[in-house]
């Protein structure tokens, strides 16, 4: 299919205009796809699915200089290839730092593929009814009102082709699991591979331990600055996202983040100077591994900020030429990003340093903040109060500050938290409890 597209890609004109240079990279996918809504599993708004798609994404440099990038679907690349090239042309722009088209280059061997998921991909559902038994156990409990949840398991195909020569192809897979429990606390697992029994049962125990705490409600504190306790999916959503916001290379030239261009080599650090984010792209079956971009950068491990200070933006090939730098791996999935800083606390000294304090399980608006200047106000309805080596109740309110100060701040801390890749952090920050 693919081949066919770019015969007709090769032969075709418009406007007097043929294409010069193409990058084209195409993935084929089947996905089984199971679902729970309020207890009632398979049923019509959270059915068993198994289902396929295809489709292409493309850069098109006309004999002209100027440039289409678009995506097509599987009608398109099997059947109507002329129509999409004339639609593509139509929208065509003039954009001098997109003219780049990669050749061959050395490329990593990452294991991304699964026996097992490709099973489950192509319909074998036997391996999920031990765990849904086990979810159904915990949610009987009497402090739980009701679940949701979802599984899911995909196996694709993916090549990319290039003018100047490059023909990549690979297989991989992706397995999933998420859980909500009571409408409001949730966690899961996500891989190229599943998680082991012992793990699903271990992390599942984990979140019917929060939501029964949640179930109870705690005593607020006073408002004002305080330890506080960011769980890693809070790290994740709202620290990470607001870091790589910042590290976007279109944000970096354009003079649109917190982070300047002539800050990146420079000696002087941004934040405490044992704070390192690095991304790791080459571990074997991680969500977040791959062999090559979709514009064919090969995968590799690189750091975005060392030792406090700025490495390199994350650059695709046009803002890599904007930049004047070469173009970077990707972060894709958070587990293979790699926030590093002082010694990690384990989880129940983390507790303990933090007594008096707030344990935030989830933030509200992370994605409304701003991030060019690190002021956050941010909702925690999830929210426990720490008063030893265990959470306690609930608590709900809002948390306040400015991030960029904190990752600067002595007060900063890690905290290993069991099973979770990220870790958490222990910061001094404002709550106002509700």
């Amino acid at each position: 299919m693919l081949d066919r597209f770019i015969e007709t890609l090769q032969s075709f004109r418009s406007d007097r205009q043929t294409v010069r240079d193409w990058s084209v990279y195409q993935s084929e996918s089947r996905r089984l796809s199971l679902g729970t809504r309020d207890r009632q599993t398979g049923v019509v708004h959270a059915p068993l699915t198994v289902s396929e798609s295809c489709g292409a994404r493309y850069l098109l440099v006309w004999s002209d200089g100027r440039i289409s990038r678009g995506s097509l679907e599987r009608r398109q690349l099997d059947q109507d290839a002329v129509s999409a090239l004339e639609q593509a042309r139509a929208v065509s722009f003039e954009d001098p730092d997109s003219d780049q088209v990669l050749g061959p280059s050395g490329y990593p061997d990452v294991d991304l593929h699964d026996a097992g998921v490709a099973r489950l991909a192509g319909g074998e559902a036997e391996s999920l009814v031990g765990r849904l038994a086990a979810i159904r156990e915990l949610a009987a409990r009497p402090e739980f009102r009701t679940w949701s949840g979802s599984f899911g398991g995909s196996e694709a195909s993916a090549r990319l082709r290039t003018s100047r020569g490059l023909d990549l192809g690979g297989r991989g897979t992706s397995f999933g699991w998420h859980v909500t429990l009571n409408g409001e606390i949730g966690d899961g697992f996500g891989a190229r591979a599943m998680d082991t029994d012992q793990e699903f049962s271990t992390r599942l125990a984990r979140l019917g331990e929060l939501a029964s705490r949640l179930s109870k409600p705690g005593e607020p504190p006073q408002a004002g600055v305080m330890p506080i306790l960011l769980h890693p999916n809070v790290v994740e959503n709202f620290v990470l996202g607001t870091l790589f916001g910042n590290l976007e290379g279109s944000g970096v030239v354009n003079g649109e983040g917190y982070f300047r261009k002539e800050q990146f080599g420079s000696p002087d650090p941004v934040m405490r100077t044992d704070i390192n984010l690095r991304l790791d792209p080459l571990v074997p079956m991680k969500s977040g591994s791959y062999c090559y971009t979709v514009e064919g950068v090969p995968a590799a491990r690189c750091h975005f900020i060392e030792n406090g200070r700025l490495v390199q933006p994350v650059l695709n090939l046009k803002y890599s030429r904007r930049f004047g730098s070469s173009p970077t791996p990707v972060p894709t999935a958070m587990d293979t990003v790699h926030l590093e800083g002082p010694p990690e606390l384990p989880e129940t000294d983390g507790y303990e340093k933090a007594a008096g304090g707030v344990l935030v399980l989830s933030v509200l608006g992370a994605h409304t903040q701003d991030a060019s200047s690190g002021d956050f106000s941010l909702s925690a309805p999830q929210a426990l109060g720490l008063t030893g080596s265990a959470p306690a109740g609930r608590l709900r309110g809002t948390i306040s500050g400015n991030l960029f100060e904190l990752l600067r701040s002595e007060d900063l801390a890690l905290v290993r938290f069991e099973g979770e890749h990220t870790p958490g952090l222990l910061i001094r920050c404002r709550f106002d409890p509700k």
